[in-house]
């Protein structure tokens, strides 16, 4: 009876060692300023990421908002895709062009964003994934 409980003990500890590690990801996003571009444009958003562009369109369903983002080309080698269908969860932070965090409610359409995926593509072209995170940035 005794080694049965163990072997359940232990097969649980491994199931939420093996769930832990399978759901954690650690985002790419700065968290220190050396990992900030400091240049005569200040951008808060790391040099590279998966889409910076313009919002094209925002569709909103229960709570959750999907953006239509199209590249700009000069920007192109230092970006994943030139145009990602992103989801954006309440969960997904976003931060305006002076640092501070803002609202779901305040991203608008021909904002310029920078936006770290989580999620696929097809190539080069479309990425397609949920928002971790969202930056405003300056017109380029």
């Amino acid at each position: 009876m005794r080694s049965k409980n163990l072997l359940h003990a232990l097969m649980s500890f491994c199931f939420l060692v093996a769930l832990s590690l399978t759901a954690c990801q650690r985002g790419s996003a700065p968290t220190s300023p050396s990992n900030v571009e400091t240049s005569d444009k200040q951008r808060l958003s790391p040099e590279r990421v998966d889409i910076r562009g313009s919002i094209i369109r925002s569709r909103y369903n229960q709570g959750q908002v999907m953006l239509e983002i199209d590249g700009t080309a000069s920007q192109s080698q230092n970006s994943r895709f030139t145009r990602a269908y992103v989801l954006v969860q309440p969960s997904t932070q976003i931060v305006d062009t002076n640092g501070q965090s803002i609202s779901l409610s305040e991203l608008q359409q021909g904002q310029n964003v920078a936006v770290l995926l989580r999620g696929g593509g097809q190539g080069s072209l479309e990425g397609i994934g949920i928002a971790r995170r969202i930056w405003l940035e300056q017109v380029y």
